[in-house]
């Protein structure tokens, strides 16, 4: 299934964001995690980690191209798949940002387009955050569960140092063989 990349806001007072370099070309294959644009807000630069895998279909937002959060910005799908219209959607929420509408308390906009990640919920976190949750051995929809907003280094790092980041292990241990 199709996953369109839209940015979310990562912070209260983020509304756009600046498409910075590409990483890897339109047509392309792209694993899972694999970082495949530049991102630029007013207060941190980073590289988007791609949530899904398949093929990097559609570039709609060039480098140096400013959006607001929430705009599809590239479409992962498989190489036969028809992709969804997204430009409809963009086009919905260009309108709203220019009659002034909040589009993050505009009923349904950002969930009303039906193509989902091919992994379960998606949890908003910087791709630092993710990257670091990895290091960690740390779920991060765990994280998401008790952090205040996307998930930041920090709440990783201070999840990691929780008794339930790093669960018990049953089954391990002796008395579970069976003797012969």
């Amino acid at each position: 299934m199709a996953f369109l990349i839209a940015i979310d806001r990562l912070e209260a007072n983020i509304e756009e964001i600046t498409v910075g370099r590409w990483l890897v070309a339109e047509g392309a294959d792209v694993a899972l995690t694999q970082p495949i644009v530049e991102i630029i807000t007013d207060k941190i630069t980073f590289e988007y980690e791609s949530e899904a895998a398949g093929v990097l279909r559609a570039i709609v937002a060039p480098e140096k191209s400013i959006v607001p959060v929430h705009y599809v910005i590239a479409v992962i799908a498989d190489r036969d798949e028809v992709l969804p219209d997204f430009e409809a959607r963009n086009a919905e929420l260009l309108a709203r940002v220019r009659a002034g509408v909040d589009v993050h308390e505009a009923a349904g906009f950002s969930m009303g387009f039906t193509v989902s990640p091919p992994t379960g919920a998606k949890v908003r976190a910087t791709p630092a955050a993710r990257r670091r949750a990895r290091e960690l051995g740390v779920d991060i929809a765990q994280v998401a569960r008790e952090a205040a907003g996307p998930v930041q280094v920090e709440d990783v790092e201070r999840f990691a140092d929780t008794p339930s980041a790093h669960p018990r292990e049953e089954g391990r241990g002796g008395g579970h063989g069976t003797h012969q």
